[in-house]
């Protein structure tokens, strides 16, 4: 390994904030540059102000650049990453630049016109997502075109991701999230349920994510054994879908909205089981949250999953309702089940994925970067 301490400055752009807990791209961000920060480099992170889900003390060595919140209330994710594009090029000019998510890489020739190199690192083929309109998974399209044709370093988080873009570059690097134990202590959110158990459902309303089909297989479910449904997620971009999805809601379904990060700890840490219907993922932190501490997970049988569990006993069949139902009536029902699906979910996650490995990963990309 080269001595880190020799780096120029490497900035980190795409997310809304190092203390937003948005979504799996600031989770990812925050986490690695925590990690990276150990190794005596020095680190910008771009943002915007005011995401202030979780705040602690930053290290001496990690700088944050925040746009003003009314760029990004008024203009949106676009502009925002654009001032921040702008601001690394012309103002605070890192070496070496990491770009997550697609649409944030649209923008990944400007930096290498500039003299900055690139690390581009896709977190889900975002452009196939059902919310986005003609226009907007254009722009993503466009992204993911410019994230694998102009980054100097070429990453992704899902070995599906890898299957999929080696055919346009071959020397397209896997490198995964990772995931720590959690240290959630009971709140006024958990207190509210008693002794109650429940499903978790943790992610963005979006169609994509099919919270639908998992209100209708739990509405289904036998009464007697069945588990309240805690949701928790916000961001819904079609409000008409969200307003569908809260007809369901009541005394076994509880929507929560968008929590922060030690309310969701707390929340993964005490599920019967973390489940996650989505049919479009890269690699999801919280899936990876709630293995590493020992909770059973339901998962649709998507590749990116399958990739992650490596256990059909996690997985349903994407989109198939009575799947789905048959899956969660033998999570609810047996607790010989769901404690030898928690404890191999726990050692495949501590032997797989953690960040300090993660981090390493990134700082090898950065090297290759660099030319070193």
């Amino acid at each position: 390994m080269k001595d880190a301490s020799m780096f120029g400055r490497v900035g980190f752009i795409g997310g809304r904030g190092f203390f937003s807990n948005y979504g799996g791209v600031e989770n990812a961000i925050r986490e690695t540059c925590l990690e990276l920060s150990k190794k005596n480099i020095d680190i910008v992170v771009y943002g915007y102000r005011d995401t202030n889900d979780t705040i602690f003390q930053l290290p001496d060595n990690i700088t944050t650049i925040m746009a003003p919140h009314w760029l990004y209330r008024q203009l949106g994710q676009f502009a925002l990453i654009f001032y921040n594009t702008l601001h690394a090029i012309f103002i605070s000019r890192p070496s070496v630049i990491v770009v997550f998510a697609s649409g944030p890489c649209i923008f990944a020739p400007l930096f290498r016109l500039s003299g900055i190199r690139v690390v581009c690192s896709l977190r889900a083929i975002d452009s196939q997502r059902d919310k986005w309109g003609f226009l907007s998974s254009h722009i993503l399209r466009v992204g993911e075109y410019f994230a694998w044709r102009f980054s100097n370093v070429f990453t992704v988080n899902s070995k599906e991701m890898v299957r999929h873009f080696s055919r346009k570059r071959s020397d397209s690097k896997f490198i995964p999230n990772g995931c720590r134990m959690l240290k959630g202590e009971e709140t006024d959110l958990t207190k509210a349920f008693g002794n109650r158990p429940y499903f978790l459902f943790a992610a963005r309303l979006d169609p994509v994510k099919r919270l639908h089909l998992l209100l209708q297989a739990h509405h289904n479910l036998d009464p007697e054994n069945r588990p309240i449904l805690v949701v928790a997620g916000g961001n819904s971009k079609d409000i008409a879908y969200e307003k569908e999805l809260k007809r369901y809601a009541g005394n076994d379904v509880i929507f929560v909205g968008h929590i922060a990060q030690a309310q969701l700890e707390t929340l993964i840490q005490r599920c019967v089981a973390f489940v996650m219907p989505s049919i479009l993922e890269g690699m999801s932190n919280s899936l990876l949250s709630a293995m590493i501490n020992g909770r059973p997970v339901v998962v649709a049988n998507i590749d990116a999953n399958s990739d992650v569990v490596s256990n059909p006993m996690a997985e349903f069949e994407a989109d198939n309702i009575h799947s789905l139902m048959a899956k969660l009536t033998e999570v609810a029902t047996d607790l010989d089940y769901r404690n030898e699906l928690g404890q191999y979910l726990k050692e495949r996650a501590l032997t797989n994925y953690t960040w300090e490995a993660t981090s390493l990963e990134f700082l090898n990309a950065i090297h290759e970067a660099r030319g070193e």
